[in-house]
């Protein structure tokens, strides 16, 4: 390595700074950053010693830039000053000379450095720099000079390969011992034996991630490119017997994270040389490796933890695995390709080019992600901004394609108009490798709606079928929902929206009310009517209540009367009175009075054709006549027009043509269906009219086919709805088995979890059960726990789980989900419930005056433990008890009259109180807790403290509170 470069850790925004290091031409030059624009980098030497001796290590001192320190060839190590070019040599006490291999500089000025392995020789000294060197440079340097001894010797008979101090802890250094281990010193221990160390053979180039001093990185030697990654709160305790190079515990405590060949070559024999390893100053997990081909990669690292068998994590980042503990892993999140191998053809990178030497900055990039200033061979210095990732591309549970557009950030832009500005499109994925046409963009450059309403589907042809006739009810809501989906551009949010659709029904209240679904979905129609359809049998039910007798016939002919049905006179039926129910629950079959509020409320929503339908289905054609004039549109009127010739028996060929004109040209199912009755007065071509919706014409069989008839159309309509997950075919299965069929094509065509699995469940595991539904419960919950909304999955839980209790009561099907909070004393480890007989039965026994029945009766209650009475913690800000006076209790509630009292005094006097409010706030009595110290403080005390606080109040807790709980709430 010929060349090295170090970023100043105290440069600024406004004043940048580094180190320039010249190895062959032993040289040191301190530089200044002009400008930089994002391409070239201008910058100012300074100052330039170059009054350095040979040298194979070195060092900057961090606290004090003046300041850096070389190792040499013969042993020696020089300080050096870079303001005036001084030198202080002082020699080192050694036996043999030998090359110098590593120097390290701490926070606190003290100088390690680590030499070859020589027998019965220290090959690691460390040196008080600042107090005792450079404040006795006379006498070091003068004729007569003293020897200066290290102020610790180590590693004896031992090579030294790397050295790095802890920023956090400047009396830890970690060093590298070749060929055997890394080990851990703390110089204040004055016995010079290692607290820690980690066997391995990768020893070189040790680097320690400053924002998390738990890591450090280390790489193989020479042709061996392994990196590995070390966690040191899990390294082997070092003693007399573990200093050898075996051990029985090597796999117990190996890397948390290793790459091998790290550069991916070829052949093993053929893996250059690690000759950086260095990590990011502003961002934890970045580590930057730099090889001696000129390979450059960033690996992007992020904590994984392993759960035990029961799925439970520990504190402070153990993991419980029965009476052990497993410590904590790394993964790589990603991997920054920043240089590939030069003078390769495909990348068009010249021998020149290639990267030299490097080193993270503290500034950031574009994307907030870090930056690098790198040395290249032809001695030209840039910065590098890592770009991140790419153009986001990610398939939705809707089953589309989602892209964005991600553009290059210009300086000189608005930082409005960067990346992810635009959606690059809405694909369909399916089997087709043509994309469904995109919407047509308007003058206004938003997206144009491709589709008005679902009757603009009907006159609409499948591009790949031949036949003419309008689409049927089913695949008009295929039709309508890929439409609506996937042939239109939109914006993010447009597209976010979409994709959020089950988060946004859930958070309006979609669950089991099927009142309040049909007003959430009301941009669905068919969802509309299905749930109208399961609301009907619940109404029914509620009216008639619910009947003992196991005589299905009676119980039917029991519910048509009290439902206050007609009889049904339009065809002769075995089973009148089960086509009297089947009649109600497809919307037919009504009372007059019924009847005629419901034309009533169709034609108020200006849906007259359906109105019209509806009193037909009834033999009511005056009311139709009505409904059909009433309307301002002009078709109406020619329908009405139709429907007098159709009453007064108007036929003939001349009759035929004109409806049959009439209705090609209309989009709208109900009036189609009204003109194929009146062409020939035949029910069955209504029927025949696949765009009336499968419900309505359902309804039409049940009033007007024979027993045969209806039996052989329902079961062909049953079979083709399962096989096509048509929701409307619902009413035909019923929410039981089959519908669990046809239910599970819904959602694969569909996508629908959330109506599947809510309207099954208003049978299922009440009177059916099955793992299909059990799956789809258990996949629905999951999605609301990773939406984050918990109170809703609370909702679902106990909405499902009394849904499954039996008609007459009883336990439900459904178990109720397992207790999974509960409040321990820090004493007993017994529960906080004041249920003596909740007391856990592995507990040890407790001595009886800890259990007495004063706890309970008195104003302590609430305060200490019910089991053991132990006080709570202390509040870290006023050193109180925590808790408040239980108000069931006695004395609680005694304590908490008083309390109450002295506040309302309180407030009227106008003074304040001990937490500085008039009046008492019981919420700032409560109890918070530090989710990452685990101290604790009550609500109101720890409110005012961290309004001019980030760090925690206790002293010697470095824990940053405050960033915790902003990090949770963004």
């Amino acid at each position: 390595m010929e060349t090295a470069i170090r970023w100043s850790p105290s440069s600024t925004v406004n004043e940048q700074r580094f180190l320039l290091v010249d190895v062959s031409g032993r040289s040191f030059r301190h530089c200044i950053v002009d400008n930089y624009d994002g391409k070239d980098l201008n910058y100012q030497t300074l100052s330039t010693n170059r009054n350095v001796p040979a040298f194979r290590a070195f060092d900057w001192s961090p606290h004090n830039e003046s300041i850096l320190a070389v190792g040499e060839w013969s042993g020696s190590a020089t300080v050096l000053k870079l303001q005036d070019g001084q030198s202080v040599p002082f020699p080192l006490p050694v036996k043999s000379q030998r090359p110098v291999n590593a120097v390290a500089f701490a926070e606190t000025g003290i100088l390690a450095v680590g030499l070859e392995r020589v027998r019965n020789d220290f090959s690691l000294n460390v040196w008080d720099v600042e107090h005792r060197l450079l404040a006795n440079a006379s006498s070091v340097t003068g004729p007569g000079r003293s020897v200066l001894e290290p102020v610790r010797k180590l590693a004896s008979s031992e090579g030294i390969t790397s050295i790095k101090f802890f920023h956090g802890q400047p009396d830890t250094l970690v060093a590298g011992v070749k060929g055997a281990c890394i080990r851990l010193y703390d110089l204040r221990e004055q016995a010079g034996t290692p607290v820690l160390q980690f066997l391995t053979t990768s020893v070189h180039n040790i680097g320690i991630d400053p924002l998390d001093e738990n890591y450090f990185a280390s790489a193989g030697a020479q042709k061996d490119a392994t990196i590995q990654i070390w966690d040191r709160r899990f390294g082997m305790l070092a003693s007399a017997a573990s200093l050898g190079s075996g051990s029985s515990h090597s796999a117990l405590y190996g890397p948390v994270l290793e790459h091998k060949n790290a550069f991916e070559t070829p052949t093993p024999t053929a893996q250059p040389q690690i000759w950086s390893l260095r990590y990011c100053r502003g961002q934890s997990g970045f580590l930057g490796a730099l090889a001696s081909n000129g390979v450059f990669k960033i690996f992007e690292t992020k904590q994984a933890y392993a759960p035990d068998a029961n799925g439970a994590q520990g504190q402070a980042g153990w993991v419980s695995h029965g009476q052990s503990y497993m410590q904590p892993q790394l993964r790589t999140e990603r991997i920054h390709h920043v240089d590939p191998s030069p003078g390769n053809p495909k990348q068009g990178l010249q021998e020149s080019a290639r990267i030299v030497a490097f080193d993270f900055t503290n500034l950031a990039g574009p994307k907030g992600l870090p930056s690098i200033i790198n040395v290249r061979a032809d001695k030209s210095i840039n910065i590098h901004e890592l770009k991140g990732l790419g153009p986001v591309f990610a398939l939705s549970s809707t089953g589309r394609l989602v892209g964005s557009c991600v553009g290059e950030r210009n300086r000189t832009k608005n930082p409005k108009e960067d990346d992810f500005s635009l959606l690059a499109g809405l694909y369909h994925t399916r089997a087709t490798t043509d994309p469904i046409p995109m919407a047509s963009m308007g003058n206004s450059g938003k997206a144009e709606a491709v589709l008005k309403s679902p009757g603009d589907l009907i006159r609409s042809r499948d591009p790949y079928d031949e036949e003419t006739a309008p689409l049927c009810s089913r695949e008009v809501h295929e039709r309508w929902f890929e439409k609506s989906q996937f042939d239109q551009r939109q914006t993010i949010e447009a597209a976010l929206a979409t994709i959020d659709l089950p988060r946004r029904r859930c958070m309006q209240g979609y669950l089991f009310d099927c009142q309040k679904n049909m007003g959430i979905v009301t941009d669905d129609p068919w969802l509309e009517d299905f749930w109208e359809w399961i609301g009907r049998p619940e109404k029914a039910v509620r009216i008639s209540g619910r009947s003992e007798n196991t005589d299905i016939l009676y119980a039917i002919e029991a519910i048509c009367r009290s439902l206050g049905l007609p009889e049904l006179n339009s065809v002769e039926s075995s089973l009148p009175a089960h086509r009297r129910l089947c009649l109600h629950i497809c919307g037919f079959g009504l009372p007059d009075e019924e009847l005629e509020s419901t034309i009533r409320t169709l034609v108020g929503q200006g849906r007259n054709t359906k109105a019209a339908v509806l009193a037909l289905a009834h033999e009511k054609p005056k009311q139709a006549l009505v409904s059909l004039k009433s309307g301002s549109n002009p078709a109406h009127r020619e329908l009405s027009l139709a429907l007098a010739g159709f009453v007064k028996g108007i036929t003939g060929d001349t009759w035929n043509e004109t409806i049959t004109d009439i209705a090609n040209s209309l989009t709208d199912p109900y009036a189609r269906a009204i003109l194929a009755l009146v062409r020939n007065g035949s029910w069955s071509d209504v029927l025949s009219e696949t765009s009336l919706p499968l419900q309505y014409r359902i309804g039409v069989a049940v009033m007007y086919l024979p027993d045969p008839d209806l039996t052989q159309y329902i079961s062909t309509l049953t079979s083709e709805c399962i096989h096509h997950g048509d929701i409307e075919g619902v009413p035909l299965t019923g929410l039981s088995e089959k519908a669990v069929l046809l239910l599970q094509n819904y959602i694969l065509k569909y996508h629908d979890l959330q109506t599947a699995i809510l309207a099954i469940s208003h049978t299922s595991p009440r009177y059916f059960s099955s793992p299909l539904v059990d799956i789809w419960r258990t996949e629905y919950r999951s999605l609301l726990n990773t939406y984050r909304l918990f109170i809703h999955r609370v909702r679902f839980d106990t909405g499902a789980t009394k849904l499954s209790a039996p008609p007459n009561g009883g336990k439900p099907a459904l178990a109720p989900p397992a207790k999974q909070v509960s409040l321990k004393c820090n004493n007993c480890d017994q529960s906080l419930d004041r249920n003596p007989a909740h007391a856990s039965a592995a507990a040890p026994p407790l001595p009886p005056s800890s259990t007495s029945g004063s706890i309970f009766a008195d104003h302590k209650s609430g305060t200490v433990c019910p089991k053991c009475g132990k006080h709570m913690p202390r509040c870290v800000v006023c050193m109180l008890w925590l808790g408040m006076p239980d108000p069931h209790t006695k004395g609680g509630a005694h304590a908490n009259a008083q309390a109450m009292e002295r506040s309302r005094e309180l407030a009227r006097s106008g003074e304040k109180g001990k937490g500085g409010e008039i009046g008492r706030d019981l919420m700032k009595e409560s109890i918070t807790v530090c989710r990452g110290c685990w101290h604790m403080a009550h609500a109101g005390h720890a409110e005012e403290w961290f309004r001019g606080n980030r760090e925690c109040p206790v002293p010697g807790c470095e824990c940053r509170c405050m960033e915790i709980d902003i990090g949770a709430g963004g």
